[in-house]
């Protein structure tokens, strides 16, 4: 992956840029914050921010890059930060976060894909706050479909910062399913599911029983042990139906 994108920062950034994205993310991502699966999973993120990092501070390693990084992108990046330079000259506001995350969106609908993900790495390293933005970059880098993980880490983080977003907790279910993690994947489906189900994106399947009316009977122990593994199999199901869904194969 990228040494720009895994420290979230533009291909023009500064050293002094490029050592604060490091630290902020080194702190967020440190092992000692985690436990369990997740540890694994913040250890790998911790070495390879170490690396990015140990990559980009090297003025020559950089500037290598910088010349591999895709023209279109550079460019725009240069010529939008040029005009905010014009506009403070003629007296106007610094653009804001949210100015750099419109204009990722419009650059991304035009189709101008890597232009769009510089532009949100930009937002990002100005305000790292915003779940949407988050949200936005996992959907550039959806369609450049090189790199799942890091579409995974973009939509992981858009959920820490907004726990209610439903979106984002089907998309993973959908990519932690297509990765091989199914206990992930049908904790985030179940976590939808609770905060709102009857999102359009989720089915809502009918119990064997019936919908549930007075006079059905209540399993016993014995039932409950049997229901487990259906309710399990129900989850296999919303997250293959889900995945049809978000990649409209469904």
């Amino acid at each position: 992956m990228n040494p720009f994108e895994v420290l979230e920062i533009p291909p023009d950034a500064s050293p002094e840029d490029i050592k604060a994205a490091y630290h902020r993310l080194a702190k967020q991502w440190h092992p000692d914050r985690f436990t369990g699966p997740e540890k694994a999973e913040a250890e790998a993120r911790f070495r390879q921010l170490a690396e990015a990092f140990s990559t980009l501070k090297d003025p020559g390693k950089r500037l290598a890059l910088q010349q591999q990084m895709p023209r279109p992108a550079a460019v725009s990046v240069a010529k939008e930060k040029e005009k905010e330079k014009d506009q403070d000259r003629e007296g106007g506001q610094e653009r804001t976060a949210e100015d750099w995350a419109t204009m990722a969106k419009e650059a991304y609908d035009e189709g101008r894909v890597d232009q769009a993900r510089a532009l949100i790495h930009y937002a990002i390293r100005m305000d790292g706050t915003k779940p949407h933005y988050h949200a936005l970059l996992a959907t550039i880098l959806e369609r450049d479909g090189d790199d799942l993980r890091a579409v995974v880490k973009a939509l992981e983080t858009a959920v820490r910062l907004a726990p209610r977003d439903v979106d984002s907790h089907l998309r993973l279910a959908a990519h932690f399913q297509t990765l091989g993690m199914a206990a992930r994947a049908q904790r985030h489906l179940q976590t939808a599911r609770e905060i709102s189900p009857s999102h359009p994106k989720l089915r809502q399947p009918v119990p064997k029983g019936g919908k549930g009316a007075k006079g059905t009977p209540v399993p016993g122990r014995k039932g409950k042990a049997a229901a487990a593994p259906a309710a399990q199999a129900s989850l296999v199901d919303q997250l293959k139906d889900l995945w049809g869904r978000l990649t409209g194969k469904g």
